[in-house]
């Protein structure tokens, strides 16, 4: 499996730091946490993306992560739309699987809500049960992204991070993939820290885009989990990385989330980001048309 080997050797498993010097006083940790999150999250109206989804159990030989099983491959169809009200956003987004067939139509519908104290709302449909189920956020099973090590705690997608629910300390200046960063701790608020699973992320983020690119994700005093992401380059105006790596350490799997079409912009009509779109197959697939035509990607097989 390519993807692991040459991926994983350059970061996933590589911790050194080169340090720069000193650590800069002219942006407070909060400020770039606060950039970080207009670039992830309010610098686009809508997203339209075509992902593939990679995951195995691996181990390590010489330096190099190698699967020990037939990789799970997961191709789906992701859609953002994101509204400020009053200073407040609504982040309601919606992926549908499309590969492989036999799962096809499996959605996960998730309402992220800017009010302090208001938990999100994420939706599984099944389409072999005919049943749409509340998904637990924090809980890594139930939880999972279509099978794989990415979850919908926003703990784990810093484009979904709520900024007011973290306290933040720079720890210093790096050089991350040949790019200048910050390395920045988060610990959880109190009132955060009784529903996330994780005791404190420490999070590269670039210094130009203000994009995350590596984050260690902590469950008591061990890195649980590593995001890493890479591929930054910018579409309609916005910059993104189109490669996102999750990395179990307590479990040895891993996933690799490759965003093969991206868009901005692109007219989405709310209804679509309803549970209607998980179970009326008709409404859904003349939406999916449109942002298939956007994204210059082929309609699904029969």
């Amino acid at each position: 499996m390519a993807f692991i080997s040459t991926k994983l050797r350059a970061f996933a498993f590589s911790m050194a730091l080169v340090p720069v010097l000193g650590v800069a006083a002219e942006e407070s940790a909060q400020a770039i946490m606060e950039k970080v999150d207009h670039a992830t999250r309010k610098s686009f109206d809508t997203q339209l993306a075509f992902v593939k989804i990679t995951t195995c159990k691996y181990t390590v030989v010489k330096g190099s992560v190698q699967c020990t099983e037939r990789p799970r491959e997961v191709v789906a169809e992701n859609t953002k739309k994101v509204r400020i009200e009053n200073g407040l956003f609504y982040d309601n987004s919606l992926s549908i699987q499309r590969d492989p067939i036999s799962d096809r139509g499996t959605s996960l519908l998730v309402y992220e809500y800017g009010e302090r104290g208001r938990a999100n709302d994420n939706w599984i449909y099944l389409p072999a049960l005919g049943k749409i189920n509340r998904v637990i956020a924090n809980d890594d099973e139930a939880g999972s992204v279509f099978g794989s090590e990415f979850s919908v705690e926003s703990t784990e997608n810093p484009e979904a991070r709520k900024v007011y629910e973290y306290t933040y300390k720079i720890l210093d200046e790096v050089k991350q993939d040949g790019r200048d960063a910050w390395v920045i701790e988060l610990l959880p608020t109190p009132e955060k820290a009784r529903t996330t699973s994780y005791t404190k992320v420490v999070a590269w983020i670039d210094k130009k885009t203000y994009l995350t690119l590596k984050e260690d994700l902590y469950r008591g005093a061990k890195v649980h989990k590593q995001r890493t992401q890479s591929g930054i380059k910018e579409v309609d105006g916005v910059y993104v990385t189109t490669i996102a790596i999750m990395n179990n350490l307590t479990t040895s799997r891993i996933s690799q989330m490759a965003k093969l079409s991206m868009r901005h912009n692109i007219p989405v009509n709310d209804e679509f980001l309803t549970q209607r779109a998980l179970t009326d197959f008709s409404f859904r697939e003349r939406n999916l048309a449109q942002f298939r035509a956007a994204l210059n990607v082929e309609p699904a097989s029969q």
